[in-house]
């Protein structure tokens, strides 16, 4: 009745040998490292199902709870599953993390653990629990808010250098480089000059970004007809990404327009977000807070396209169940950098649409088209990339830092909600 593996199992247990349980056991990852393949990601996803039963979506398995509910299910492959839990019990181990339960089944063979799977009928439910909390308004719009605010907070200084360089000379003021730049900003306005228009775009970016990963999300779910979104194609996950960035940049564009006119103000030009968008639409008409809208559009589309898709792709490919905070970083510093590169001339020209009409800075450009022509005549093609180093070491960190407090977020919303 008991398999090779449970035999090698209880006796590890009943000697009291829990290292593997602890997670402090022998390394068996192969020499020279592993590279995950199709059926090590089926793997992994069975054995998320299988936690997400037996600990009703906690972030651990309680060992008196799970024999209770292995107790019903008939199968050699779960009375062995059962005696493994009994002997864990009479150690005195009384719960299990994901990793002390990856590490618990790793001799377990692939066959067995689908035998558990198909015997267990009540997988099903918390699974399924587990899925709707997974694509939960309230989880996906909480999780993307904090990720923007945190982010665009920690990265503001450098946002606000992009912006100049981007926007182009001003009367008396013409920024050669980043060293002189900041000590313009410094001499103007101190350290909080740094940080001018950063409470506009968290307002701005917190709802942006909660949309743009709620879109992509079920998005994505659309496209899978499933929660498992692991084998969508490129296309897929590009068109998913680009609809998400669509609907974020549409729902707060005005903010995007504040945000552009504060980072560029003099000291006490504006009072506030209130007060710049007030002077916007009395000296300007309501139309100048929707300025630049086409190239934002024509940016976002394959920006938010490459990004989302990237970053997801390595995710679903490279990243394990439970990532690290490290891994997360670095797929989000590698698709914000494919986004960027992609993208960048059409920022570069909404944000010269955005900052005309300020005082300074008259109308020159009618349109988008007007604007790409006078900066390749007048500026060379060189002005089209003008600020990209500010912006690699504003938008790769913020980008980055968003997804991993995104998905940690997201986390721990599922655990403890």
């Amino acid at each position: 009745k008991n398999c090779a593996w449970q035999h090698k199992r209880m006796s590890s247990v009943s000697e009291g040998d829990t290292s593997r349980v602890n997670g402090t056991g022998p390394n068996t990852t192969p020499p020279g490292g592993s590279v995950s393949t199709p059926l090590d990601r089926e793997r992994d996803r069975n054995l998320l199902i299988l936690f997400a039963g037996l600990s009703q979506s906690s972030d651990k398995v309680q060992v008196e709870q799970a024999l209770l509910k292995l107790d019903n299910s008939p199968g050699v492959a779960v009375e062995n599953l059962k005696e493994t839990f009994t002997l864990l019990s009479e150690t005195g181990t009384s719960c299990l993390t994901f990793k002390q339960f990856e590490s618990l089944m790793t001799d377990v063979p692939d066959s067995h653990l689908n035998d558990i799977l198909e015997s267990c009928q009540y997988i099903s439910r918390p699974n399924a629990v587990y899925k709707d909390k997974l694509f939960s308004p309230l989880v996906l719009l909480t999780a993307g808010g904090i990720a923007g605010a945190v982010s665009r907070t920690a990265t503001a200084p450098l946002d606000r250098l992009k912006i100049l360089f981007q926007a182009g000379a001003l009367a008396g003021h013409h920024y050669t480089s980043i060293p002189q730049a900041c000590r313009t900003i410094w001499i103007e306005g101190g350290w909080k000059g740094f940080f001018r228009g950063n409470g506009t775009n968290v307002v701005k970016i917190a709802p942006e970004t909660a949309i743009k990963f709620w879109v992509y999300e079920n998005v994505k779910r659309f496209f899978a007809k499933d929660s498992d979104t692991s084998h969508l194609n490129a296309a897929e996950r590009f068109l998913s990404g680009a609809a998400a960035g669509v609907c974020g940049q549409l729902a707060i564009y005005p903010l995007e327009v504040t945000k552009t006119r504060l980072a560029l103000a003099n000291t006490g030009q504006y009072r506030g977000i209130a007060h710049c968008l007030q002077l916007i639409v009395t000296r300007e008409g309501p139309r100048a807070l929707y300025r630049g809208l086409l190239p934002a559009l024509s940016g976002i589309i394959p920006y938010a396209g490459v990004d989302l898709a990237v970053y997801s792709w390595l995710k679903d490919k490279y990243v394990p169940p439970n990532p690290s905070s490290v891994a997360l970083l670095g797929c989000g510093a590698v698709s914000s950098a494919c986004g960027q590169i992609v993208s960048y001339p059409l920022v570069v020209v909404r944000t010269r649409l955005q900052a005309q009409g300020m005082p300074g800075r008259p109308i020159i450009y009618s349109g988008m088209l007007d604007c790409f022509n006078r900066m390749r005549k007048q500026e060379g093609i060189s002005s089209f990339y003008r600020g990209i180093v500010p912006n690699f070491m504003k938008a790769i960190p913020a980008i980055s830092i968003s997804y991993m407090v995104y998905e940690k977020t997201k986390m721990f919303l599922l655990n403890y909600t």
